[in-house]
């Protein structure tokens, strides 16, 4: 009963921060592109919370997290010039994010309603439910930790602090800049310190303009294996068509965190027939991917004219290996016999 109670104060907390946030408004005058950093104090992880709502359609607050939200973000802000260009999927299932969103009472499942029940609060009207959630790459959207409660309740008390200050000072962002050529250059973090005069949190200053992407180039990491292939191969006229996506079939026991597999997909050009597929659970699956070709040029003994991928980011994990056998790679995101046998397999799932 001592966990449960202790559990449940921490909910509480959650919820009065969120309450406090709506009450706030603060996307009446911050955007999406104002987020700024703050460190979990229990984890020392950097989280960048992104305020939602200037646009009138989606309000709350999204703290992304991991090593590559900073370059995440860069990628979405220079959406569609970014890595992904206009591939949506792969952006909603590559975050990783704890999230507070206003919804209808409708979009809450048992777990939430039974929690607002529970700590006896009552939200009434379109919009006006808190929902809470986790979003990991590759994973169905699930409800939060314990760990993920606390670090969101700060991540709201403090955007709540750094939301009244911009009020005050738009120019927040732009006055503790050290580059010489640009302002803006340098963005908000906020970090938690304990001290001889106690604990408090304060002001430190990241690079705003990250270096490196969120998709980089993939290198194969078997280079005897792709010599020893380039040598043996003889060239086919056909032109491939591939891709890897999220498969829309969630793998995983009842009441438990769903899987979504990645669906990797070879298609002759010229038959429109099927090469090769597979799934697998890996959300990076770029190795798996580029040994798939592998394992399919070493069976045939022969190598396409051209690989013609629909996506992006299958440009970027195969064309390293590609370019080392002597493979052509080009993007099209437009290839019909492709997207046709995507359809077929996806809709028998």
């Amino acid at each position: 009963m001592g966990n449960l109670e202790g559990a449940l104060e921490e909910w509480r907390r959650l919820y009065e921060a969120a309450i406090a946030f709506k009450r706030l408004k603060s996307w009446e005058w911050m955007s999406n592109d104002d987020y700024f950093a703050i460190t979990n104090p229990e984890t020392g992880e950097i989280g960048y919370c992104v305020i939602m709502g200037s646009g009138g359609i989606e309000f709350g607050l999204n703290v992304y997290l991991g090593p590559k939200a900073a370059s995440y973000l860069k990628e979405i802000v220079d959406f569609p010039a970014g890595q992904l260009g206009d591939d949506n999927e792969e952006l909603l299932f590559s975050a990783k994010v704890v999230s507070l969103t206003f919804e209808d009472r409708q979009a809450l499942d048992k777990k939430d309603l039974s929690i607002i029940r529970e700590l006896g609060y009552k939200f009434r009207g379109a919009g006006e439910w808190p929902m809470f959630r986790s979003y990991e790459p590759g994973l169905s959207t699930w409800t939060l930790n314990g760990p993920q409660v606390r670090f969101l309740t700060v991540a709201l008390e403090q955007t709540i602090q750094v939301a009244e200050r911009f009020r005050q000072n738009h120019n927040l962002y732009f006055e503790h800049d050290e580059a010489d050529d640009e302002t803006g250059a340098k963005r908000l973090h906020r970090v938690h310190q304990v001290g001889e005069n106690g604990t408090g949190w304060h002001d430190e200053w990241l690079p705003w303009h990250v270096e490196g992407n969120f998709i980089e180039p993939y290198t194969y990491p078997d280079e005897l294996r792709l010599k020893q292939l380039k040598k043996r191969l003889k060239p086919l006229q056909d032109i491939w068509e591939s891709d890897f996506d999220y498969a829309p079939l969630p793998i995983g026991e009842r009441g438990e965190r769903a899987v979504f597999p990645r669906l990797c997909l070879w298609v002759s050009e010229e038959t429109s027939m099927i090469m090769d597929v597979k799934l697998t659970e890996e959300s990076d699956c770029r190795e798996q991917y580029v040994a798939q070709l592998l394992e399919f040029l070493e069976q045939t003994g022969r190598k396409p004219a051209r690989i013609a991928v629909g996506s992006k980011k299958a440009y970027l994990a195969l064309k390293n290996s590609a370019d080392k056998i002597g493979i052509p790679v080009s993007v099209n995101p437009h290839l019909p016999a492709l997207l046709e046998a995507k359809e077929a397999i996806t809709s028998s799932l």
